[in-house]
């Protein structure tokens, strides 16, 4: 799985992945969790999105999170 090779890969805890979750919606403009310039806008989605980040995080994530 390429997740697993890119965390074989990773040199440093700031750049593993541990955890992944993917959205059924991208980022919106609309919300303010991309700009013009097509960055992630970190405080919008962690506010617009907090479940789905609390979800990510729990203790027992649920199945949807892929666990690498």
């Amino acid at each position: 799985m390429l997740l697993e090779k890119m965390a074989r890969s990773s040199t440093g805890s700031s750049t593993k992945v541990y955890r992944a979750l993917l959205m059924a919606e991208p980022p919106s403009l609309d919300r303010a969790e991309m700009t013009d310039k097509g960055s992630i806008n970190q405080r919008a989605v962690l506010r617009n999105r907090a479940a789905l980040v609390d979800e990510v995080y729990a203790d027992a994530p649920s199945p949807r999170v892929i666990r690498i």
